[in-house]
């Protein structure tokens, strides 16, 4: 967020209520925050700063208890909000003087963690559209350095072996909690970036869609995820925005699949899932959706040990078993990769038996990876760029596709994408940070072409495959 003075100016343009006198018309009597303060010791969990605190309301406002949130903000696009549930008879015994076992008021504690290196946020009593800022919390000494605090692990482990992501930067179990949601400013930013990129789609004549990739937990959380699902979290938001009609958002799709959809092991969606959504995808952009069904209807598939992203986190490794696709490989038909990890990387695809003699640009993310066998096989080329969706205007104008597709994970839709990415920065910033064992991995991976590249030539990428 910046400097304290950069905080306490977004505050006060997020206050709702107007300043100090919305308190006229505020139900607290009285309130603590326990944690963090200035004359305890900060505590904190492997998940990051505990903070922690009680609400008292007015006795003619108990009313309101159920519909009181406590919203603590750091981040411009999003904020974490969350009931008053922690049971405090301390609070009542020792601020009210009343017996605590039946009071209407006994559950008037809230307890969360934020990330530890956070020096500064907003906390907030929320009721509807209504907000009281009770205070600009401010921590002046150091967060734990690395290795102090107990290594986190970043998994969940639900029923049946099924594992999912823990405290991660994007909060995947406080959004499927619902206890994470954009601000008016993340979704303001939203509409600006999709409205961008429905200009600049047209502004090539190019077919478009936004395919977000379900989370994990919104997919297979209601058999498998240790925690209840809750309401209202950032995509539901999204969703009900009137920009979203290019949205491809194929969650039902892939329930219809159960365990198929995702791999129990890892984050991504499992190969069907992949050809799932992707034909969802193609339905979206004027496909037949017969044709796409008998284009993969003769796919083979075996059997395959997978660990996965989240199998990988525990000693000893922990894995599953997935249906692998084995007729088709995309692989055979890079005809260029800069091999760059995550962000950076470009690819081109180059099938001439596709179902389609065009291009597709596709700004994706790591779930665009799993969907290249199928892609591959509805677009003769298809562009692709690990941005999570941020888009680069020079890049579409120089490559002018028949279709232009954004890929992003749900989970991710917490930091709004920009519609102004520069693929030569990103590229540029990417190799500047490359470690040894990654220059390694670029090198295994990286399929190049001769500078005068009659494919490359035609697609327009001469700058950016050079570089």
């Amino acid at each position: 967020m910046g400097t304290a003075r950069e905080l306490k100016s977004w505050l006060k343009k997020h206050l709702s209520d107007g300043g100090d006198a919305a308190w006229e018309q505020a139900p607290v009597m009285r309130w603590e925050l326990d944690y963090p303060s200035s004359v305890r010791e900060s505590r904190f969990t492997d998940a990051g700063r505990i903070v922690q605190g009680w609400v008292l309301l007015q006795p003619d406002q108990l009313h309101l208890v159920d519909e009181l949130r406590i919203v603590a903000a750091w981040e411009a696009s999003f904020e974490l909000c969350h009931p008053l549930e922690i049971e405090r008879p301390d609070v009542i015994e020792r601020v009210l003087e009343e017996p605590a076992d039946a009071h209407p008021q006994r559950c008037c504690g809230f307890r969360f963690t934020v990330p530890a290196r956070i020096g500064h946020f907003g906390l907030w009593l929320v009721c509807g559209e209504h907000r009281w800022l009770l205070q600009e919390v401010e921590i002046s000494e150091n967060a734990p350095e690395p290795g102090q605090l107990a290594p986190t692990l970043k998994v969940l482990e639900g029923k049946a072996g099924w594992l999912f992501l823990d405290n991660d930067t994007n909060g995947s179990v406080d959004q499927y909690c619902g206890r994470l949601r954009l601000t008016r400013q993340g979704l303001a930013g939203w509409q600006a970036y999709l409205n961008g990129f429905r200009a600049l789609a047209e502004g090539v004549g190019a077919r478009s869609a936004v395919l977000v990739a379900p989370s994990k937990e919104s997919v297979m959380g209601p058999r498998y995820h240790p925690r209840e699902e809750g309401t209202g979290g950032p995509i539901s938001q999204l969703l009900a925005l009137p920009e979203v009609a290019e949205f491809v958002y194929p969650v039902a799709e892939l329930q219809a699949l159960n365990d198929a959809a995702f791999i129990q092991t890892d984050t991504h969606w499992a190969p069907r899932g992949a050809m799932t959504a992707i034909g969802s995808l193609a339905s979206a952009l004027g496909f037949e959706t017969s044709a796409v069904q008998s284009l993969f209807a003769a796919d083979k598939y075996q059997a395959r040990k997978l660990v996965g992203d989240l199998g990988n986190k525990f000693t000893p490794e922990r894995s599953c078993e997935i249906d692998a696709l084995r007729s088709f490989n995309y692989n055979r038909y890079r005809h260029f990769d800069n091999g760059l990890p995550n962000f950076g990387r470009l690819v081109v695809l180059a099938y001439p038996k596709a179902m389609v003699a065009s291009t597709c640009l596709i700004f994706g993310s790591s779930s665009s990876y799993s969907t290249f066998n199928y892609l591959s096989r509805l677009f003769q080329r298809v562009v692709f760029v690990h941005s999570a969706g941020s888009l680069d205007p020079a890049l579409i104008d120089a490559v002018s596709p028949a279709f232009l597709v954004v890929q992003t994970n749900a989970r991710f839709v917490v930091q709004v994408p920009s519609a102004e990415q520069s693929l030569t920065a990103l590229i540029d910033e990417k190799r500047a940070r490359l470690t040894p064992e990654e220059h390694e991995l670029v090198a295994k991976r990286r399929v190049d072409v001769d500078e005068n590249d009659e494919t490359i030539a035609q697609l327009g990428l001469a700058a950016w495959v050079g570089r």
